[in-house]
């Protein structure tokens, strides 16, 4: 009887591995995401770049006098904690652009800026990249509202994230709030608020194929399963010849 009961737990013990029996575990990611901007060009001094809740650089202002304030661009920074399951455009950044009907004599009619993007996941892996944008804004006559140019897919190509089991697809460009974005055009009329969100998709990878060894080396799945059957018999035959 005691040959039996080995028997049948190394049967128990066999079977699962040869049909792969097994609970999938939850995908975590975790990451944050900030900017700033820099080398301010053909804004003749009244464009300045400030500080913002403890980041440095996040904050562009143009435009703005003594007693008027200025248009403001805002580099958010952001945080995402998400299970894969509901990883479909997690926003990975944030750009909030307030528009004012500036002074004409203290708005510049079109002037530069870049814009550097710092993306970091803690999980599943920590792994980061950043990406510099080159804006170009143009400052119309009031009240026809503004325009930032610069925002384009081969700058969102530039980032690559090599994640534990994961692959990031679908990295666009998504507007909330007033204006119009059209791919090359982020429109924003004037004194409105325009957020700007740069959002992608997660997904499992796809098992790697591997090339099997030869037959002769690997017994098939279904030999294994004849031989944990013919286990089992043998451990009844023997039970009963006890008997």
């Amino acid at each position: 009887m005691n040959f039996f009961r080995s028997t049948l737990l190394h049967a128990a013990l066999v079977l699962p591995v040869l049909f792969g029996a097994g609970s999938a575990q939850a995908t975590t990611i975790q990451g944050s995401s900030d900017g700033k901007f820099s080398n301010v060009s053909h804004c003749w001094g009244t464009c300045y770049v400030f500080d913002r809740s403890g980041k440095p650089d996040s904050k562009l202002e143009w435009g703005f006098g003594l007693f008027t304030n200025g248009s403001t661009l805002v580099a958010q920074e952001r945080q995402w904690n998400v299970d894969l399951a509901q990883a479909n455009d997690v926003v990975l950044a944030e750009l909030v652009w307030t528009n004012r009907a500036t002074v004409d004599w203290l708005t510049p009619d079109r002037f530069n800026v870049d814009y550097t993007l710092n993306i970091r996941f803690n999980q599943p892996n920590a792994v980061s990249d950043k990406e510099v944008f080159n804006f170009s804004i143009l400052n119309t006559a009031n009240p026809a509202g503004d325009v930032l140019m610069g925002l384009t897919l081969a700058d969102l190509s530039g980032l690559s994230f090599a994640l534990d089991g994961l692959e990031i697809s679908d990295l666009k460009y998504q507007l909330a709030g007033a204006g119009s974005f059209d791919g090359t055009y982020w429109f924003n009329p004037e004194s409105r608020t325009s957020t700007m969100y740069i959002t992608a998709d997660f997904k499992a990878k796809a098992p790697a194929i591997e090339t099997p060894p030869p037959a002769s080396e690997v017994p098939e799945p279904a030999s294994m399963a004849l031989f944990a059957a013919g286990l089992l018999g043998l451990g009844f035959l023997r039970a009963r010849k006890a008997h």
